[in-house]
């Protein structure tokens, strides 16, 4: 029997990514919010209790995976509005596979923000303390998830920091390629935060083996860190958005330390990911300065 994968937020970044790559013996379905729908595709507003049932049944998916959500750049959604979507929208989505009596392996997103600053690398048992609207909304979803414990296939995938080909305008490399596009000095923190970047197409790869998994015969919520294992100051990742933008001729004026650090990130964020590791064995690991490279000549090709 063909395995049906249902994929929300299927316009995001990411949910864009993970449809491209093809998933033998999965059929995936996308689905996205009701304004951003495109032909053939069905409207999910997770909010809807009624909207989630009837998708739910009319697709009776073995998968789920679930990239909607709101907050992930930065805009100026409220924390009503994230607990909203990224809280009760996923727990929506839990509730309708368990009323209808679907053990459907459904995957969730948690973000590595949800920790606690720690100069230790960060593994799944790390003290969580949340500090943007965003990670709140996270960290409340993980905590409600575990009333599923022992009732559904849960999988929550904490990430890290994930960047490439696609991502939005409001993103660090294209923000910083816009400015020097433009000429315009480039105002930066001093950059000494440490960082676990991810190139999309690993994580996409990683995501898919994940997926592909068999679920254990004894359902519960399992968590993950999906990061490289590697810290890169952040003054580091933009030597080399700098390097790959002078690559297309331009000349980056980078401004170190004219913005202060904001007080809501950590100074350091990286993945123990020994948990990732004892399931998929080798991990795909793009070299970061070609990544970068790729995720820049991407602005110039379109």
């Amino acid at each position: 029997m063909t395995n049906r994968l249902l994929l929300t937020g299927a316009n995001g970044f990411l949910g864009r990514a993970f449809a491209r790559a093809a998933a033998p013996g999965m059929e995936i379905v996308t689905v996205s919010g009701r304004r951003h729908t495109v032909a053939d595709e069905l409207a999910l507003d997770l909010r809807d209790k009624d909207s989630v049932r009837a998708v739910i049944r009319k697709i009776r998916p073995t998968h789920v995976v679930n990239f909607s959500s709101l907050g992930v750049t930065r805009d100026t959604s409220t924390l009503a509005d994230l607990l909203a979507v990224n809280t009760i929208g996923a727990l929506n989505l839990v509730e309708a596979l368990t009323e209808e009596g679907l053990a459907a392996h459904t995957v969730l997103f948690g973000t590595a923000y949800e920790y606690a600053d720690s100069s230790e690398r960060l593994d799944e048992s790390a003290r969580l303390e949340p500090q943007s609207p965003y990670a709140i909304s996270k960290t409340t979803l993980h905590y409600a998830l575990r009333e599923y414990d022992g009732v559904a296939p849960l999988t929550f995938l904490r990430l890290f920091n994930v960047f490439g080909v696609g991502e939005p305008a409001e993103r660090l490399i294209p923000f910083i390629a816009r400015k020097a596009r433009n000429g315009e000095e480039i105002p930066l923190t001093g950059g000494e935060q440490q960082r676990d970047f991810m190139f999309v197409d690993d994580l996409i790869a990683i995501l898919h083996r994940l997926v592909a998994l068999p679920v254990a015969s004894s359902t519960g919520l399992r968590t993950i860190n999906v990061g490289t294992g590697e810290g890169t100051s952040l003054r580091t990742f933009i030597g080399l958005v700098a390097r790959a933008l002078e690559l297309q001729g331009l000349a980056p004026k980078l401004n170190f330390g004219a913005l202060p650090y904001r007080k809501q990130d950590p100074m350091r964020c990286v993945a123990d990911n020994a948990k990732l590791l004892d399931l998929l064995g080798d991990l795909p690991r793009t070299d970061l300065s070609h990544a970068v490279e790729l995720t820049v000549q991407a602005l110039y090709e379109h």
